[in-house]
């Protein structure tokens, strides 16, 4: 995991006293109550079942008496819409990580009868809360009893690369035993498996510590996943996803890590791992990078090179940084390769154990929200003093807290990480999709954040939550069907509910609006856009209309004559604010090493500006920010003026990215400024920044015009307008390799190369 907790996701302190009974997260166990969790009928012959967490008033996923559907249209109020005739991606699970520390907890401390009543409440669906995905340490990670190990260790200046002394013997001893017990308990549970650092005898360090994989380790390396995966089947644990690495652009001092870039990354992928399983007969798939919200640029290089992106099922994200909402932008750059997300630990830089509550519930709803496949905590358990641990986060909470009691004896509790995955693993089985439900606008303060599910036998779940200080009343609407609801301030509720939905919603009354790629012999695709995502996309002022565009990693934009970055000579830079080690002049010295920042996390309106030492006429800018890859703006304008004081309309704006290059019809100043327009706790740092002008050379992209030239067979083309009457154009390339097409801004016409696999969106709003 990350190091510290400016990297956490965060989570809102709440506040407030709610309704219902006292109990504690340490003694609190699922309320079952009557029935199993689906309404049932009377009436309109459809009852809701309703689940509370309360943490204020100490309730925990406790089944209060049923809602009433009433026939007809809901009053004026908020309105939860759900339509299940809209489906999304299919469910892997929920769950959290057996690390060594926890599974020596679960497996070693605890006697036999409090294991298994432990094991039960986590996996079991009756009497328990049903987890259904599990994510493996290979080997040591930041949480591991007896510091580093992996499973072929040498010693100091030895090597073994036929991996002859490959062993998981380590693992028999309690890792093992506790995974065979959960999928006994469960035997729809999903395994993935994720090194933290390959043996150190691979590695330019030497060490499980620091350091990047040997070029002589790659084939290695592969046979090691291999081994891996034969061993673990052999003892009745199979592992149906692996990662390369545990986040691969973070490399720890104290405890296992890999620094393995993005082409180093798609290099053991293709040539290595990928052909090495496939060999082997071995089902288990891959994910990519396994990292951080904030850097969608590496996952997608994977998929941008056909010949990687064969090996790869899909993506595996991680909480620390960047926000959930990259998943989305992702999906819909790369629609037929799935997000699944793989980490995130709450811990008491949260505050207590509602704004823990709330950290926790913004995922569970958040991320299959934004097309996860799965939702995994850290540690499934942890002790008093947070650990053991092995060099990193001494304030990580897990699941289940396994403590002594006064008599000396161990015993096991659970945590609010526990309440909050059990809302949705409770309900929502393996197999069930995602259905279309209404979200709140963004930026709405305290307005309930949810997700909704149908089961594969037919049954509903709505999650909801209230991130707000006070109550928050709201309707949800299921065709004809309407209930009411309160919710106070910090509490969460699973709606479960069976029946047919009799009639489906708008865009307008969900908030998104699908574009569907049918593909003969294949699923469909589906991208989503909503207004929130669609302000993110690239977008340049053209004649009064702003004409937005998306630009997969792997994708380009090329104007009919090359452009070229000016000569720096005369240019000087300012900003708003910087810190004293990285002034502005810093972003345009030519040495990607440096930088500039801003000295503070970022804040709506700081600014960046370059005087150009004359006016000129330029139709490009490129900011680098790959040095530090999580600090790029997070949402940007793009000004031009003529004295640094008259700056008119922005000509570009959009989301931001690590590398950031943005096009824009020629236009004429002297000064360009870039100002911030979103908020993130990161700096917002630029390395390089360039300003390019056309060069007066090169050839034209072509033939023009709206339909995709007739050499593009496998370019499909849809349109739609949202419910505000933005106007969208998306291309899907389900070819094999590169497609292009031309995209005509005013008089201009750029030729656009879209990857295999890939989607371009392309917007208009008068």
């Amino acid at each position: 995991m990350s190091a510290g907790p400016a990297r956490r996701l965060g989570a809102v302190v709440l506040g407030a006293l709610l309704l219902a009974a006292s109990l504690s997260p340490a003694d609190a166990a699922v309320r079952t109550g009557a029935g199993n969790g689906n309404g049932t009928g009377t009436g309109t012959g459809i009852t809701v079942g309703n689940w509370l967490t309360d943490p204020a008033r100490k309730v925990y996923l406790t089944r209060q008496p049923d809602l009433n559907w009433k026939r007809g249209t809901p009053p004026t109020g908020t309105t939860i819409t759900v339509d299940e005739t809209r489906k999304y991606q299919s469910m892997e699970g929920f769950g959290a990580s057996f690390t060594d520390s926890s599974a020596w907890l679960v497996g070693t401390r605890l006697d036999r009868g409090r294991r298994e009543t432990a094991m039960r409440a986590l996996f079991g669906q009756r009497d328990g809360i049903g987890l259904s995905f599990v994510r493996q340490p290979m080997g040591a990670s930041d949480f591991a009893v007896n510091g580093n190990y992996s499973y072929d260790d040498m010693p100091a200046g030895q090597t073994d690369p036929t991996l002859a002394h490959f062993s998981v013997d380590h693992d028999r001893a309690y890792v093992i035993p506790v995974l065979r017990d959960a999928l006994r308990i469960n035997p729809r549970l999903t395994l993935m498996a994720s090194p933290w650092s390959p043996p150190g005898w691979m590695k330019t360090s030497d060490s499980m510590v620091g350091g990047t994989l040997k070029p002589e380790a790659y084939q290695p390396f592969a046979d090691y996943f291999a081994k891996f995966v034969r061993a673990y089947a052999d003892a009745g644990v199979p592992i149906s996803y692996v990662t390369p690495n545990n986040e691969p652009l973070y490399v720890p001092a104290g405890y296992p890590g890999l620094d393995l870039g993005p082409d180093k990354e798609a290099t053991f992928i293709r040539d290595h791992l990928g052909p090495t399983l496939r060999k082997a007969g071995l089902p288990t798939r891959i994910l990519g990078y396994d990292h951080n919200w904030d850097v969608v640029s590496y996952p997608e290089s994977l998929y941008a090179d056909p010949a990687t992106s064969r090996y790869v099922a899909g993506t595996a994200w991680h909480c620390y940084a960047g926000d959930v909402r990259a998943q989305s932008l992702s999906h819909n750059n790369f629609p037929g390769k799935p997000a699944f997300h793989t980490e995130c630990s709450g811990g008491t830089w949260e505050g207590d154990d509602a704004a823990g509550f709330a950290g926790a519930m913004s995922l569970v709803v958040g991320a299959p929200r934004e097309w996860a496949k799965s939702v995994v905590r850290w540690n499934m358990a942890l002790d008093g003093d947070n650990g053991p641990t092995n060099g990193g986060c001494l304030t990580c909470r897990g699941v289940l807290k396994v403590t002594k009691d006064a008599d000396g004896r161990w015993n096991w509790s659970r945590t609010v990480d526990y309440y909050a995955l059990g809302h949705a693993s409770k309900f929502v089985r393996p197999g069930a999709r995602r259905i279309a439900s209404s979200a709140p606008a963004a930026g709405t303060d305290g307005a309930v954040q949810n997700v909704a599910f149908v089961n594969p036998d037919g049954s509903k779940a709505l999650i909801a939550f209230n991130p707000g200080r006070s109550a928050a009343t709201f309707h949800v609407r299921w065709g004809h069907l309407w209930f009411d609801a309160t919710l106070p301030a910090g509490s969460a509720a699973t709606y479960t509910w069976r029946g047919t939905q009799d009639a489906t919603a708008s865009d307008g009354a969900l908030g998104t609006t699908d574009v569907h790629f049918e593909r003969p012999g294949k699923a469909a695709l589906t991208v989503s856009w909503d207004a929130d995502l669609l302000s993110r996309l690239n977008q340049v002022r053209v004649n009064g209309s702003w004409l937005g565009y998306s630009l997969p990693t792997g994708a380009s934009l090329q104007a009919p004559v090359a452009s070229a970055p000016l000569p720096r000579t005369n240019w000087t830079a300012t900003a708003s604010a910087s810190s004293p080690d990285d002034p502005p002049r810093q972003a345009i010295d030519g040495d990607p090493a440096t930088r500039w920042s801003t000295g503070h996390g970022m804040t709506p309106g700081d600014w960046f500006q370059v005087d150009l030492g004359a006016s000129t006429t330029f139709d490009e800018l490129h900011l680098d920010t790959s040095a530090s890859p999580g600090d790029f703006a997070r949402g940007y304008e793009v000004y031009v003026s003529e004295d640094g004081k008259s700056w008119g309309e922005p000509v570009a704006r959009g989301g931001g990215a690590t590398q950031l290059r943005v096009l824009f019809p020629p236009v004429t100043g002297r000064y360009v400024r870039i100002v911030n327009t979103g908020s993130s706790g990161s700096w917002w740092s630029i390395h390089e920044a360039d300003v390019l002008a056309a060069t007066g050379s090169g050839s034209g992209p072509g033939s023009g015009g709206e339909q995709p030239p007739a050499a593009n067979a496998d370019l499909l083309r849809r349109t739609a307008t949202t419910p505000d009457g933005t106007a969208l154009e998306v291309y899907y390339n389900a070819g094999d390799q590169a497609a292009t097409f031309d995209v005509t801004w005013a008089d201009t016409t750029y030729r656009y190369s879209l990857p295999a696999g890939a989607s371009a969106t392309f917007t208009r709003a008068d």
